[in-house]
């Protein structure tokens, strides 16, 4: 009987080792500066892993620490930090007629950490692909203004695995979607519930800003800007400039130049705000553009 009991152990170990499951990870962290402020900002991502099929993301909570130091404490109520996740770049901007989620709330758990949730609104039926995939997808975008952008942001998922009995766990706050599974309509979570998450991965080496260059950040001059067309880079070794690449609000790449990359053309593009990165041999400079 124990030799029995033994080998029944050994296999719910290795089963729970390998259990279908989701991952968080962070990914484009960059110190971004509107004219007047410096911003950390970053996607968080979620990803299927250990053989969980794709599928459709019901409600979800998850919790963020940062360094107060570098941003201050209680950064929701002081309205430091801003979640956005506009559609369709990101999985909780999903639309079908009408919206996958709502009830987003951004509140602060301690004086150094956030909370945010969100509430499925949509029926599974009425999601029109499975939005969570082996392939990490964007989930929201995060931004929070610093007081001293000199220092380490420490941005870390909470994982309090640890935690005693009673305590929400950070592992087992995300769902699939809950149902009606054959028709659009409002989520009915009671009738068609969805499936708990477990024991959900937290990745947070992706929220580490990578290194910009002080000499390239300083000497590089983009002009004129605004501009209606056409954009002009000059540098004092402009044979320093490797990359051009440009980026929408939302994150999403609109063009990489790796020639003549002295000048960009922006023609044709909407009117808005954009993000031109130059990237030389030793790191990179993000320089804020406007478009008219």
């Amino acid at each position: 009987m124990k030799t029995k009991i033994t080998l029944l152990s050994i296999f719910l170990i290795a089963f729970t080792m390998h259990a279908q499951n989701i991952e968080f990870t962070f990914e484009n962290a960059q110190i971004i500066n509107d004219g007047m402020d410096d911003f950390y900002e970053v996607d968080v991502m979620i990803a299927a892993i250990d053989g969980q099929a794709d599928f459709k993301l019901g409600s979800g909570l998850l919790y963020i620490n940062y360094n107060t130091s570098a941003f201050g404490s209680n950064i929701s109520a002081s309205g430091a930090a801003v979640v956005t996740y506009p559609n369709p770049d990101y999985i909780l901007g999903g639309k079908n007629i009408l919206d996958y989620y709502n009830n987003f709330l951004l509140s602060d758990n301690t004086t150094s950490r956030i909370g945010f949730s969100f509430q499925q609104f949509l029926s599974s039926g009425g999601m029109t692909t499975e939005n969570v995939t082996a392939t990490p997808k964007k989930l929201f975008h995060l931004a929070i203004k610093f007081i001293d952008s000199g220092l380490d942001p420490m941005i870390t998922f909470e994982d309090n695995e640890t935690q005693p009995p009673g305590v929400n766990n950070a592992r087992d706050q995300f769902f699939t979607a809950c149902g009606p599974s054959g028709s659009l309509a409002g989520a009915d979570c009671g009738s068609e519930p969805g499936t708990q998450f477990q024991d959900a991965i937290f990745t947070s080496d992706g929220a580490t800003l990578s290194t910009e260059n002080d000499w390239f950040a300083s000497n590089v001059n983009v002009y004129p800007n605004p501009t209606v067309s056409r954009l002009f880079i000059n540098t004092s070794r402009n044979n320093e400039l490797k990359i051009a690449s440009l980026y929408d609000l939302a994150g999403k790449k609109i063009l990489t130049k790796t020639q003549n990359l002295q000048e960009i053309n922006l023609q044709g593009l909407q009117n808005g705000i954009y993000f031109l990165r130059l990237e030389n041999e030793t790191g990179y400079v993000i320089k804020k553009v406007i478009k008219q």
